[in-house]
């Protein structure tokens, strides 16, 4: 089990959940295709996310670079946390509860909505970048033609040019 960080200026940090090998490589994918690559299956990267794994469970972390992003890979320390997913005990009859007590901590994996996130995320950078306002969707050349502004600023002000005939 492997905890899984995504790390970029423009992404809030947040920490996946991978179980195995498969799982990560699954993520790492995600990442890739997050900024618009297209992922077959690529001997070298399977093998580059297979020796982060190595470098994970020796030395305790891995990083991989997948195009501008970085995905840091830790061993999960306690795995027994990540048990549950929600669901009914299997050990109700000896003397558990039928329900998780929510001392665990679910897991958390890098699913479609995960990966939506993470595209819309690098998609306002972009545009940001551009000059344009990711939190509207602007681009540069959509901004209010009289003060250069977005639609995240009131325009009352603003007197548009006139048409010239």
């Amino acid at each position: 089990m492997y905890e899984v960080t995504i790390q970029h200026r423009s992404v809030a940090e947040k920490t996946f959940t991978a179980k195995d090998g498969g799982e990560l490589r699954t993520l790492v994918y995600g990442v890739a295709r997050a900024q618009g690559r297209e992922v077959d299956n690529d001997s070298d990267m399977i093998a580059e996310i297979g020796a982060v794994r190595s470098r994970a469970d020796i030395e305790g972390v891995g990083l991989i670079e997948v195009y501008g992003l970085t995905v840091e890979v830790k061993p999960a320390e306690d795995e027994i946390d990540y048990a549950c997913e929600g669901h009914e005990s299997l050990y109700v009859g000896l003397g558990e509860s039928a329900y998780c007590d929510g001392t665990c901590k679910p897991r958390t994996k890098f699913d479609r909505a995960a990966l939506v996130d993470l595209s819309f995320a690098l998609d306002d950078e972009d545009l940001d970048e551009s000059g344009g306002c990711g939190a509207c969707g602007l681009e540069a050349d959509q901004m209010c033609a009289a003060c250069a502004r977005c639609n995240c600023d009131r325009h009352d002000s603003c007197k548009r040019p006139t048409a010239a005939k």
